[in-house]
């Protein structure tokens, strides 16, 4: 008996019934909800699926999976690519992850980088695009408040799991140049140009146009006119950033979306203590400088008062972690990946960030009745204006953006 919603389409169900006889899970029940709730994802519906069954041997059982899929209207698949963006995360859950955790096994690392979920199985047939995954909040994951942004704690720990992510590029292509070429050739940056130019282009303008509004052009003079000259660039600006042969031969794959609610973290007895997280969603993975990761999470997902006191101390954390994995794993970051070299990649890379938080931060500070279903248009709405929306905590994105560009301008980071 299989109970179903739209949430999850026939097709993909048929996906899971198959999982669930590959697992010798018999005379079950298939229960689906909403996994999350409206502005948590861009480019996923997410169901929670749980099955309730019995083992070939009799026994009681229950199962619980996360089943992402593809939005399936039409009008917003025609501003987004995301069929490709889908491509893009099964790739990396089906042959990058995999690759990596092979060479770690290789080389008998004792605490490997495994902060993702596991995958079962997926759907790339259009339409019906799906993930099927372990759901890690049954394992105590939670995602963070994202009106709230991180503490030093929870920063810390995202860059020492980027450090050991970004590391594993640099092992494999160093120890491995064969296969890592591979992998690197199949994730290439497929989103930004997978969209219309002039969709990207209008999209950008018209949600920079409110980060400049931010700026008052006689009090904040400079910080203003050069954001302004940035805005009418931003498109080119972003495709450049993206461009793995600019970058090479620093470049890695990256995790590509940064954003506060691609992390769960499983606390201690205090639930204050992050000790665990586990990386979400990987559709903008692509190739391309740490840099573009390091830029979009610490602009993004941090506040001014924490980057003012801590920010060079942790990229110096970021790098501790990057180099002592990366020499567990039989590599010499000196050589491969010297700390100047990164110095040079943030200054140049980070604008990555910036690009991505006149967008995200609009998302992370409004309330969950006030974020638009993007997800149901009409063939007469468009998805940017249907973003370009006053929050009644606009003065708490001013702030933010704000903050952003002064601190790019203070640490002397191209935009």
């Amino acid at each position: 008996m299989t109970q179903t919603d739209v949430l999850v389409t026939n097709e993909v169900v048929l996906n899971l019934e198959e999982l669930l006889k590959k697992l010798g899970t018999r005379n079950y029940i298939i229960n689906i909800s909403a996994g999350t709730i409206k502005g948590d994802n861009f480019l996923g519906v997410i169901a929670k699926v749980q099955v309730t069954g019995e083992t070939a041997t009799g026994e009681h059982v229950i199962q619980n999976f996360i089943v992402k899929s593809a939005p399936r209207n039409e009008n917003f698949r025609m501003f987004a690519p995301v069929h490709a963006a889908y491509e893009r995360e099964i790739y990396i859950y089906s042959k990058v992850l995999p690759a990596f955790l092979k060479l770690q096994n290789d080389r008998g690392i004792q605490n490997p980088f495994r902060s993702y979920a596991k995958y079962y199985d997926s759907s790339v047939a259009d339409m019906n695009e799906a993930l099927i995954m372990e759901d890690m909040k049954e394992y105590g994951f939670k995602l963070h408040d994202r009106h709230r942004p991180l503490d030093y704690n929870h920063t810390l720990l995202v860059l020492r799991e980027y450090g050991k992510f970004h590391a594993l590029s640099f092992a494999l292509r160093d120890q491995e140049p064969k296969i890592f070429a591979e992998l690197a050739e199949e994730t290439q940056e497929n989103f930004f140009n997978g969209m219309n130019s002039t969709e990207l282009h209008n999209s950008f303008q018209s949600q920079s146009e409110r980060a400049l509004n931010a700026l008052h052009p006689i009090t904040h003079k400079f910080a203003h006119e050069k954001f302004k000259k940035f805005q009418n660039n931003m498109t080119d600006v972003i495709n450049a950033a993206v461009k793995s042969d600019l970058s090479d031969p620093y470049s890695v794959i990256g995790h590509g979306d940064c954003w506060i609610n691609n992390f769960l973290f499983k606390y201690d007895d205090t639930n204050r203590v992050p000790l665990e997280m586990c990386i979400l969603d990987w559709q903008l993975a692509r190739l391309g400088s740490p840099a573009l990761d390091l830029g979009y999470f610490l602009f993004t997902c941090t506040s001014k008062e924490l980057r003012d006191e801590k920010y060079n101390s942790l990229i110096q954390e970021y790098y501790k972690s990057f180099r002592s994995f990366l020499k567990e794993l039989g590599s010499d970051a000196d050589k491969l990946f010297p700390f100047d070299v990164l110095q040079e990649h943030l200054k140049k890379y980070c604008v990555y960030g910036l690009c991505m938080a006149v967008i995200v931060l609009l998302i992370l500070i409004s309330d969950t009745e006030e974020i638009p279903d993007i997800h149901n248009i009409s063939s007469n709405e468009h998805v940017m204006d249907k973003l370009n929306y006053e929050p009644k905590n606009i003065e708490v994105y001013n702030s933010r953006v704000r903050d952003i560009i002064f601190d790019f301008i203070k640490l002397g980071y191209n935009f």
